[in-house]
Protein backbone atom coordinates (compact mmCIF):
# COMPACT_ATOMS: atom_id res chain seq x y z
CA UNK A 1 0.00 0.00 0.00
CA UNK A 2 1.38 3.39 -0.81
CA UNK A 3 -0.60 6.83 0.87
CA UNK A 4 -3.61 4.54 1.14
CA UNK A 5 -6.26 6.20 3.21
CA UNK A 6 -8.47 3.90 5.66
CA UNK A 7 -11.66 4.06 7.42
CA UNK A 8 -13.08 2.20 9.85
CA UNK A 9 -12.28 1.29 13.32
CA UNK A 10 -9.83 0.17 15.63
CA UNK A 11 -10.35 -4.13 16.49
CA UNK A 12 -7.64 -4.10 19.11
CA UNK A 13 -4.21 -2.57 19.83
CA UNK A 14 -1.21 -3.23 22.27
CA UNK A 15 2.21 -1.23 22.77
CA UNK A 16 4.76 -1.73 20.36
CA UNK A 17 8.22 -0.41 21.42
CA UNK A 18 8.36 2.62 23.83
CA UNK A 19 6.00 5.29 21.79
CA UNK A 20 4.15 3.07 19.75
CA UNK A 21 0.86 0.42 18.89
CA UNK A 22 0.26 -2.16 16.86
CA UNK A 23 -3.52 -1.77 15.37
CA UNK A 24 -5.36 -4.26 14.21
CA UNK A 25 -7.94 -2.09 11.79
CA UNK A 26 -10.78 -3.14 10.18
CA UNK A 27 -11.62 -0.47 7.38
CA UNK A 28 -14.32 -0.44 4.79
CA UNK A 29 -11.83 -0.75 1.94
CA UNK A 30 -9.26 -3.26 2.62
CA UNK A 31 -11.11 -4.99 5.60
CA UNK A 32 -8.27 -6.18 8.12
CA UNK A 33 -5.24 -4.54 8.16
CA UNK A 34 -2.37 -4.45 10.78
CA UNK A 35 -0.28 -1.74 11.23
CA UNK A 36 2.34 0.15 13.59
CA UNK A 37 0.49 4.00 15.17
CA UNK A 38 2.83 6.78 16.49
CA UNK A 39 0.30 8.27 17.71
CA UNK A 40 -1.93 7.17 20.42
CA UNK A 41 -5.05 5.13 18.76
CA UNK A 42 -8.57 5.20 18.30
CA UNK A 43 -10.39 3.82 21.02
CA UNK A 44 -12.79 0.57 20.10
CA UNK A 45 -15.85 1.78 18.25
CA UNK A 46 -14.72 5.11 17.38
CA UNK A 47 -15.15 5.30 13.64
CA UNK A 48 -11.66 7.01 12.35
CA UNK A 49 -9.60 7.59 9.28
CA UNK A 50 -5.57 7.12 8.80
CA UNK A 51 -3.14 6.61 6.22
CA UNK A 52 -1.54 2.93 5.54
CA UNK A 53 2.24 2.23 3.64
CA UNK A 54 4.33 -0.19 3.31
CA UNK A 55 4.02 -3.86 1.31
CA UNK A 56 4.34 -6.27 4.18
CA UNK A 57 2.13 -7.32 6.42
CA UNK A 58 2.52 -5.07 8.88
CA UNK A 59 1.82 -1.42 7.31
CA UNK A 60 2.96 1.94 9.06
CA UNK A 61 -0.29 3.86 9.86
CA UNK A 62 -0.40 7.95 10.21
CA UNK A 63 -2.40 10.87 9.85
CA UNK A 64 -4.89 9.05 12.11
CA UNK A 65 -8.81 11.18 12.64
CA UNK A 66 -11.15 10.07 14.51
CA UNK A 67 -14.46 11.42 14.06
CA UNK A 68 -17.86 12.28 16.08
CA UNK A 69 -18.51 10.46 19.56
CA UNK A 70 -17.99 6.81 19.83
CA UNK A 71 -20.68 3.98 20.06
CA UNK A 72 -20.83 3.83 24.05
CA UNK A 73 -21.80 0.71 24.55
CA UNK A 74 -22.91 -0.39 28.32
CA UNK A 75 -23.10 -3.01 30.28
CA UNK A 76 -24.48 -6.43 27.91
CA UNK A 77 -23.71 -4.49 25.18
CA UNK A 78 -20.44 -3.96 26.01
CA UNK A 79 -19.66 -7.29 26.30
CA UNK A 80 -21.20 -8.14 23.13
CA UNK A 81 -19.04 -5.27 21.67
CA UNK A 82 -16.14 -7.19 22.91
CA UNK A 83 -17.25 -10.25 21.61
CA UNK A 84 -17.80 -8.50 17.74
CA UNK A 85 -14.58 -7.65 18.20
CA UNK A 86 -12.77 -10.95 18.96
CA UNK A 87 -14.40 -13.02 16.43
CA UNK A 88 -13.53 -10.12 13.54
CA UNK A 89 -9.84 -10.28 14.48
CA UNK A 90 -9.17 -13.78 14.61
CA UNK A 91 -11.37 -14.71 11.46
CA UNK A 92 -11.15 -11.82 9.17
CA UNK A 93 -8.53 -12.29 5.88
CA UNK A 94 -6.24 -10.49 6.11
CA UNK A 95 -6.57 -6.79 3.65
CA UNK A 96 -9.26 -8.66 2.30
CA UNK A 97 -12.49 -6.03 1.24
CA UNK A 98 -15.68 -7.65 3.18
CA UNK A 99 -17.92 -4.53 3.04
CA UNK A 100 -21.58 -6.90 3.76
CA UNK A 101 -19.38 -7.60 7.45
CA UNK A 102 -18.12 -3.82 7.57
CA UNK A 103 -21.95 -2.46 7.01
CA UNK A 104 -23.32 -5.45 9.96
CA UNK A 105 -20.96 -4.31 12.36
CA UNK A 106 -21.76 -0.78 12.39
CA UNK A 107 -25.46 -1.50 12.31
CA UNK A 108 -24.76 -4.44 15.30
CA UNK A 109 -22.94 -1.31 17.18
CA UNK A 110 -26.12 1.48 16.31
CA UNK A 111 -28.56 -1.16 17.31
CA UNK A 112 -25.79 -2.46 20.79
CA UNK A 113 -25.43 1.45 21.56
CA UNK A 114 -29.72 1.50 22.15
CA UNK A 115 -29.81 -1.52 23.80
CA UNK A 116 -32.71 -1.81 26.36
CA UNK A 117 -31.27 -2.53 29.99
CA UNK A 118 -34.40 -4.68 30.54
CA UNK A 119 -34.56 -6.67 27.42
CA UNK A 120 -36.29 -9.83 28.59
CA UNK A 121 -34.44 -13.04 28.19
CA UNK A 122 -31.95 -11.26 26.35
CA UNK A 123 -33.96 -11.54 23.54
CA UNK A 124 -32.71 -8.05 21.47
CA UNK A 125 -28.82 -9.04 22.45
CA UNK A 126 -29.55 -12.66 21.14
CA UNK A 127 -31.26 -11.35 18.23
CA UNK A 128 -27.98 -8.40 17.30
CA UNK A 129 -25.89 -11.49 17.37
CA UNK A 130 -27.09 -13.49 15.44
CA UNK A 131 -27.99 -11.08 13.04
CA UNK A 132 -23.99 -10.47 12.65
CA UNK A 133 -22.92 -13.66 12.51
CA UNK A 134 -25.26 -14.33 9.75
CA UNK A 135 -23.85 -12.07 7.52
CA UNK A 136 -20.40 -12.28 8.95
CA UNK A 137 -20.22 -16.10 7.93
CA UNK A 138 -21.98 -15.96 5.14
CA UNK A 139 -19.09 -13.38 3.47
CA UNK A 140 -16.79 -15.82 4.89
CA UNK A 141 -17.83 -18.87 2.43
CA UNK A 142 -20.07 -20.48 5.22
CA UNK A 143 -24.06 -20.28 4.03
CA UNK A 144 -25.92 -22.85 4.95
CA UNK A 145 -27.94 -24.98 2.57
CA UNK A 146 -30.98 -25.37 5.17
CA UNK A 147 -32.50 -27.93 2.26
CA UNK A 148 -30.46 -30.65 0.88
CA UNK A 149 -28.23 -33.01 3.09
CA UNK A 150 -24.54 -33.46 2.60
CA UNK A 151 -24.91 -36.36 0.16
CA UNK A 152 -27.83 -34.21 -2.16
CA UNK A 153 -30.55 -35.44 -0.91
CA UNK A 154 -33.98 -33.21 0.27
CA UNK A 155 -33.92 -32.22 3.98
CA UNK A 156 -36.94 -34.66 5.34
CA UNK A 157 -39.11 -33.07 7.40
CA UNK A 158 -39.24 -35.62 10.08
CA UNK A 159 -35.89 -36.88 10.34
CA UNK A 160 -32.84 -35.53 12.02
CA UNK A 161 -29.63 -34.35 11.11
CA UNK A 162 -26.36 -33.29 12.09
CA UNK A 163 -24.32 -30.00 11.35
CA UNK A 164 -20.66 -31.20 9.94
CA UNK A 165 -18.87 -27.97 9.21
CA UNK A 166 -17.50 -28.01 5.96
CA UNK A 167 -19.91 -30.38 4.59
CA UNK A 168 -23.19 -29.85 5.92
CA UNK A 169 -26.22 -31.46 7.26
CA UNK A 170 -25.94 -35.49 7.94
CA UNK A 171 -28.84 -37.54 8.55
CA UNK A 172 -29.37 -39.04 12.12
CA UNK A 173 -30.78 -42.43 13.03
CA UNK A 174 -31.23 -41.15 17.00
CA UNK A 175 -33.76 -37.97 17.02
CA UNK A 176 -30.93 -35.99 18.30
CA UNK A 177 -29.28 -32.52 16.07
CA UNK A 178 -31.67 -30.61 13.97
CA UNK A 179 -35.34 -32.01 13.73
CA UNK A 180 -35.70 -31.35 9.58
CA UNK A 181 -38.65 -29.17 9.51
CA UNK A 182 -37.16 -26.73 11.63
CA UNK A 183 -34.21 -26.68 8.63
CA UNK A 184 -36.85 -26.11 6.09
CA UNK A 185 -38.43 -23.55 8.30
CA UNK A 186 -35.22 -21.53 8.84
CA UNK A 187 -34.27 -21.57 4.77
CA UNK A 188 -37.78 -20.14 4.15
CA UNK A 189 -37.49 -17.49 6.19
CA UNK A 190 -36.54 -14.42 5.29
CA UNK A 191 -35.47 -13.09 9.11
CA UNK A 192 -34.04 -14.21 11.82
CA UNK A 193 -37.01 -14.10 14.73
CA UNK A 194 -37.86 -15.74 18.02
CA UNK A 195 -38.97 -18.87 15.87
CA UNK A 196 -35.25 -19.56 14.74
CA UNK A 197 -32.93 -17.65 16.90
CA UNK A 198 -32.28 -20.35 19.36
CA UNK A 199 -31.67 -23.02 16.22
CA UNK A 200 -28.59 -20.45 14.29
CA UNK A 201 -27.44 -20.22 17.94
CA UNK A 202 -26.87 -23.57 18.08
CA UNK A 203 -25.67 -24.56 14.47
CA UNK A 204 -23.43 -21.14 14.70
CA UNK A 205 -22.01 -22.23 17.95
CA UNK A 206 -20.84 -25.10 15.65
CA UNK A 207 -19.51 -23.30 12.98
CA UNK A 208 -17.41 -20.37 15.16
CA UNK A 209 -16.13 -23.30 16.96
CA UNK A 210 -14.40 -25.18 14.20
CA UNK A 211 -12.99 -22.18 12.56
CA UNK A 212 -11.93 -20.74 16.29
CA UNK A 213 -10.28 -23.76 17.19
CA UNK A 214 -9.42 -24.85 20.57
CA UNK A 215 -8.04 -21.34 21.78
CA UNK A 216 -11.82 -19.87 23.47
CA UNK A 217 -12.68 -16.58 23.31
CA UNK A 218 -11.79 -14.16 25.96
CA UNK A 219 -15.02 -12.48 26.06
CA UNK A 220 -17.43 -15.60 26.55
CA UNK A 221 -14.60 -16.11 29.46
CA UNK A 222 -15.12 -12.30 30.44
CA UNK A 223 -19.02 -12.82 30.05
CA UNK A 224 -19.20 -16.10 32.38
CA UNK A 225 -16.73 -13.72 34.92
CA UNK A 226 -19.08 -11.33 35.19
CA UNK A 227 -22.38 -13.22 34.85
CA UNK A 228 -21.41 -15.20 37.68
CA UNK A 229 -20.60 -12.01 40.31
CA UNK A 230 -23.91 -10.88 39.41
Amino acid sequence: MRHQALTGFALHQRRYRERSHILHFFSLEFGRVDGVIRQTPPSLYHFATLQANGKSELKNFSQLDVQGQPFYLQQKALFAGFYLNEILLRLLPLEEAMPATYAAYILALEHLKILASDDPHDFQLKLILRQFEHTFLNELGYAVDYFQDSFGQAIQPESYYQFIPQDGFQPQITPQGFLGQDLIQMGQSTEINSANITLLAKLYRIILTELLGNKPLKSRQLWVSQQQRT
